[in-house]
């Protein structure tokens, strides 16, 4: 059974309510690994948009375009979302029912507006083209040295965690961030980890220095909601189908209701 609730704070953590990730005075550009589209809105997002807030320059490197995800289904009427009720028929809605180059287009089209909303401009996306459900530790090295490499500087590296979570490829982008930060700590000198929320009472963080990131401003909250909001977008003769709603809708209203972010070193 996944949790469902998060672990109690020390009165240390509760009273800062910031990791070093959001230290105000760090002027490092910031390098996301995201997965899948949503987990960047879901775990990452009060994140995301506290370093754009800040003025940092902040990109986002996309993984996979989550072409795999059983919301496919959903959409095509084979499956009906909880969120959404009742089933979908697409050829009464007016859409092609979809394939997994079309699902990723579409999902990809989510994520560029909710990183907007975060304040991430879509030219600071860089897509590793891996695919979904076959990311490998090497594969996410290559890519993040690849793209580091294009964009110059000085970079903090954000990850999902190594170990608190069960996804294969969240755990591949988080070991391969781990794995660089060991093999050149100079280079790579500042590597942190962001959880998912179904893992926010994972006894696996007992093994972790955690802590959470809630938003410091009323605008950063504000903006990890209009993330959310991205993903429930319905206008499929626009190509957009509300994937994440469709499939993860508890999660993004457990955001919705209370933006924050867990993280770890």
């Amino acid at each position: 059974m996944r949790p469902s609730s998060p672990p109690a704070t020390d009165a240390a953590t509760t009273a800062t309510g910031r990791s070093p990730g959001l230290a105000p005075t760090s002027a490092r550009a910031a390098l996301f690994l995201v997965p899948h589209p949503d987990d960047e809105t879901l775990a990452a997002g009060v994140l995301l948009a506290g370093h754009a807030a800040a003025g940092r320059e902040v990109h986002i490197l996309l993984l996979t375009r989550g072409e795999k995800s059983a919301v496919k289904d959903i959409l095509n009427g084979v499956r009906t979302s909880h969120w959404w009720g009742v089933p979908h028929d697409p050829t009464v809605e007016g859409y092609a029912a979809l394939t997994e180059r079309t699902l990723g287009a579409a999902r990809y089209r989510e994520l560029v507006a909710a990183a907007a909303a975060l304040g991430v401009t879509e030219d600071r996306i860089h897509e590793a083209g891996l695919p979904n459900d076959g990311v490998t530790v090497e594969e996410v090295k290559a890519a993040v040295v690849a793209t580091a490499d294009a964009i110059g500087g000085d970079l903090g590296l954000w990850a999902p965690s190594y170990t608190v979570d069960d996804h294969p490829d969240h755990l591949a982008a988080g070991e391969a961030v781990r794995q660089l930060g060991l093999d050149d700590p100079i280079r790579w000198g500042s590597c942190r980890y962001y959880v998912l929320p179904p893992y926010w009472s994972d006894p696996r963080l007992g093994s972790v220095d955690w802590c959470w990131d809630d938003p410091m401003e009323s605008e950063t909250a504000a903006r990890a909601r209009n993330a959310c909001r991205a993903y429930g977008s319905w206008q499929p003769q626009a190509g957009v189908f509300a994937c994440g709603y469709h499939s993860v809708y508890a999660m993004f209203r457990q955001i919705d209701a209370n933006p924050r972010s867990l993280t770890h070193e």
